[in-house]
């Protein structure tokens, strides 16, 4: 980001989790095209969200070759 930016020509992002805008910082300055979530808080919930998915697919199976395989009828 070069130097002598006003704040309101910043570039700015929709947070995953909350839905709320999100403008760049500092801190994202090399890795602003990663940053998915406004904050922490944000980052963590999401992170239980898709844990929660993932563990929820877990335990449905799916069905993705477990009955039927190569040699079944």
């Amino acid at each position: 980001m070069p130097k002598g930016i006003k704040k309101e020509n910043l570039p700015s992002k929709i947070c995953l989790t909350c839905q709320r805008p999100f403008t760049w910082r500092k801190v994202w300055e090399r890795c602003w095209d990663e940053v998915l979530t406004c904050s922490d808080r944000c980052k963590a919930e999401r992170k239980k969200l898709v844990n929660a998915e993932n563990r929820s697919k877990k335990a449905g199976g799916g069905g993705e070759g477990e009955d039927a395989g190569p040699g079944s009828p």
